[in-house]
């Protein structure tokens, strides 16, 4: 999965709000903070994060670079 790329099982990433996608079809990482729930989706040439990559340290940089490396 090209978002999630180059990080560990054990990541950890800055979540500030209580939304909270449940995991499906499209859900490449989750996360399981009171319940599981997904982290990183994609679907197409759609991706998206719930939470923030800019206040999560090196694995944030990490998933924003991955970001770059889809254009």
């Amino acid at each position: 999965p090209p978002l999630p790329r180059g990080r560990g099982d054990a990541t950890y990433v800055y979540f500030v709000h209580s939304d909270a996608a449940p995991g499906g079809r499209w859900t490449q990482a989750v996360t399981d903070y009171g319940g599981e729930f997904s982290a990183i989706v994609r679907h197409a040439n759609f991706h998206g994060a719930q939470f923030h990559p800019e206040r999560s340290s090196r694995a944030g940089q990490r998933i924003l670079a991955n970001f770059l490396a889809l254009a």
